[in-house]
Order: structure tokens, then sequence, then C-alpha cells
């Protein structure tokens, strides 16, 4: 506070034109990225008062926002993490194409090869059994078909359904001559 109260009563007893360099010695003093950040920061402000105190829900910015806070103990987060960096990589090659900043002479390639055997993949097995929702294995699967036969039946019922439907079209149309 005792910081504005004395600029303000420099800045009442000088031109303008000495204003305007006070002013931008202030804004580069303390950093353009804090200003950039202050500014999106009171926009967003903004833009959250502009809103009803209410929240219903259809509420679009609301739902993004619950959409978008991580659980620590949700199975999707690493479905959503993939997705982040995907977002990310995109944006960083945008980024590398309009800046074309130097390559590093170095390359952590044992860091990134860790991490494909952990986070995911394909399962790489024998062709695991169809299933109602039509759900691949996980890399972790074994192969191994732990079920109690009820998809394998209900596949079977509907193809003997399908079979017996085309046969029974079949000879309906057929005709002697």
């Amino acid at each position: 506070f005792m910081e504005c109260s004395c600029l303000q009563a420099v800045v009442s007893t000088q031109s303008t034109g000495e204003r305007i360099k006070l002013e931008k010695f202030m804004m580069y003093s303390k950093g353009l990225v804090q200003h950039k950040e202050a500014a999106a920061k009171r926009a967003d402000n903004a833009y959250e008062m502009s809103k009803p105190m209410a929240r219903h829900n259809d509420d679009k910015d609301l739902n993004d926002l619950l959409k978008g806070r991580g659980r620590q103990d949700d199975p999707m987060n690493k479905f959503t993490e993939k997705k982040k960096k995907k977002k990310t990589k995109k944006s960083k090659k945008k980024k590398k194409k309009k800046s074309k900043k130097r390559k590093k002479k170095y390359d952590s390639d044992s860091s990134d090869s860790s991490d494909s055997s952990d986070s995911g993949g394909d399962y790489s097995g024998p062709p695991a059994p169809p299933n109602r929702f039509g759900i691949l294995p996980g890399p972790k699967w074994d192969g191994v078909d732990r079920s109690n036969g009820y998809e394998k039946l209900l596949f079977m019922k509907q193809a003997e359904k399908l079979a017996m439907k085309q046969e029974s079209y079949k000879y309906s149309t057929a005709y002697d001559l």
C-alpha cells in the first residue's frame, strides 16, 4: 500500500512522457509473464462474476470444471492422462514448428522406454474371445478366459437366430419351376 501511494504522488507531479516511462518501468520490473497471468486471472474472474450465483445441471462451465478434476483413486485417470499428454504433445509440436528452437544435444531415451511397459498399450497375445461390449483386453491380460460361459452362449444363440432367419428367408423366397 505504501508503494502505491508513493507511486501516485510521483505520477501526479510528473509530465505525461515521464509517466509513460515510469509505467513501462513498473511493468517490466515485475515481469511480462506475471502481467499476462494477472490479466488472464482478472478476465477469468470477470467472466465468473458475470455468471449467475445458482448453478444448474446444464451449466457447461461447471460440467467442464468437474470433468477436468482428477481424482486420486479413479481407475480412468491413466486414460485421461494419455489424452492430456497427446494434446500437450500436439501443442508442443506446433510451438516447435513456429519457433524453430534448437535441438538438445542429448536424448533421454531410457525414461521414455520404461513408461511404455507400465502405462498401457495393446494386448499382444492370442486373439481374445468376443464380448457383448466390444472391449479389447488390456496389456496385462494373460490370455486365460475366466468367464462362466454366458457370453459364449449368448453369441451362439445370436448366430443360431441369424442362421434361422436367413434360412427361413431363403425358403420363403425360393420358388419351383
